[in-house]
């Protein structure tokens, strides 16, 4: 019946709740899943012409789409409809090893580096898909969500599905890494034959999957293509953008250079909710070299910058920050502040200037939303913003006009102890959503082991007894 409703009367729901408030009813219009997936891909890439990839779960009767865009318009090239779907192939294998459909995705690509090759695995995988650009997944995805793919793999591999997730033994760490890699070469494998066949090296990315740093990397990283833009916000919180954007021409939109577009506070505003709470504070002269000098002395501190990051991933705005140079950094991150799996990996911000120190192909990338290999020479600056398995990471590079305050601080950092890069995770416990206000912040400070709180002007420190 719903999907009955969504085809025939697609509007009929909204204009309902519109109307229950009393106001005139203004004029709905709708756009394709997918389409508003492409657009926020390619409309801010500031590409000429590129293959456009836009894969996720599904939207509407699409779960993969291939497009080829222009300056002009934006060409449905080939369609891969539910439930032929990557996203509900990789949400299986998640919830298979005890993780939950889209939520646990990014915690299985993290797992797959500890993984290796096992024949088994693969041969059991690949007797139920078919990979590559003619891909059919449907076997485990025949029906909506994953019981049915859960079920399956049950039966193949003669196992139950695992009931503690992050509790993890050599054989779920092979089955990680299997699904990682046949996803990736599927992916791969359709970019490859879309930029062959329209004669640009130019790729973009949407939609869930796109959230994976690991496959976006591999589509980087193929002799085929030459430049890659992935929506930062790639899943479905960035259907709005393209749907702005859909009505526009390409070529009219600027190049997406950061996702500071959500709420932020004075400092008048946050002193008033500390003294109405009997908090302690300070205002520091200068509060990127007083944050700076405790992250180098081992501290770990909130910090709440200036307009809230749109999307999954802390930008320097909402942001717990650590000393980079040391796996101790990483595990107490882990241990006392984010209370998760002790194997999951954190990320840097770095300078943008830095990028080619670090990065093996260094070049700009401000989202967070792709992988690279570090300099092995380098990788002993960096030891608590690696993978332990691999030794990538998965950077935000930072330029002085997309967050100032957040680039002072780091180049304090620098100055400090010579290495131009911080532990940067998004200010929440585990399982919530990251920060948006002071009150969100105050309360998260207080619940964690942080050690400062550096908000806007102000810095907020517990007791010590």
């Amino acid at each position: 019946m719903t999907q009955i409703r969504s085809r025939f009367l697609p509007t009929r729901q909204i204009e309902n709740r519109l109307e229950s408030f009393g106001t005139p009813l203004p004029p709905i219009e709708t756009v394709p899943h997918h389409r508003c997936h492409a657009a926020s891909a390619f409309h801010p890439s500031a590409f000429d012409e590129a293959v456009v990839l836009t894969v996720d779960a599904k939207g509407e009767y699409d779960s993969t789409v291939v497009w080829h865009a222009t300056g002009r318009r934006l060409k449905r090239v080939r369609t891969y409809e539910h439930p032929n779907s990557l996203g509900l192939f990789f949400a299986t294998v998640t919830e298979y090893l005890g993780y939950r459909m889209f939520n646990g995705e990014g915690k299985v690509m993290g797992l797959a580096p500890y993984g290796d090759d096992n024949p088994e695995i693969e041969s059991a995988l690949r007797e139920l898909i078919d990979t590559g650009v003619d891909y059919d997944v449907t076997k485990l995805t025949k029906r909506w969500g994953t019981g049915h793919g859960v079920e399956t793999l049950e039966g193949v591999f003669d196992r139950p599905r695992h009931e503690t997730p992050g509790e993890y033994g050599q054989w779920e760490k092979d089955l990680a890494y299997t699904a990682q890699k046949l996803l990736e070469e599927t992916v791969v494998d359709i970019a490859e034959t879309a930029v062959d066949q329209f004669g640009t090296a130019n790729v973009s990315i949407a939609g869930g999957v796109a959230l994976n740093c690991k496959l976006n990397k591999r589509v980087r990283e193929s002799p085929a293509v030459d430049d890659v833009f992935v929506q930062p916000v790639a899943h479905d919180a960035g259907l709005a953008l393209g749907a702005g954007w859909s009505r526009q021409r390409p070529a009219a939109v600027d190049r997406q250079t950061d996702v500071y577009l959500g709420p932020e506070y004075e400092t008048d505003e946050i002193r008033s909710l500390l003294e109405t709470n009997k908090l302690e504070y300070a205002e520091p002269d200068d509060l990127e070299r007083y944050v700076a000098e405790r992250l180098a002395a081992g501290d770990l501190v909130g910090w709440f910058q200036g307009r809230m990051e749109l999307g999954p991933r802390a930008l320097g705005a909402r942001s717990i920050l650590a000393d980079p140079r040391s796996a101790d950094s990483r595990d107490r991150v882990n241990r006392f502040v984010k209370h998760r799996e002790t194997w999951r990996p954190f990320a840097p911000s770095m300078l943008e200037s830095a990028a080619d120190r670090y990065l093996d192909d260094g070049q700009p990338a401000p989202f967070m939303i792709d992988a690279y290999d570090v300099h092995p020479e380098a990788a002993a600056e960096l030891e608590a913003v690696l993978h332990p398995a691999d030794d990538s990471t998965r950077p935000q590079t930072v330029r002085e006009d997309q967050h100032p305050r957040y680039h002072r601080l780091i180049a304090e950092f620098e100055d400090i102890t010579g290495v131009p890069v911080v532990l940067n995770t998004s200010f929440n416990d585990h399982a919530e959503p990251i920060v948006r206000t002071p009150t969100q912040a105050l309360k998260d400070f207080y619940g964690m082991g942080l050690d400062l709180l550096a908000i806007e002007d102000l810095v907020v420190e517990k007791k010590t007894t």
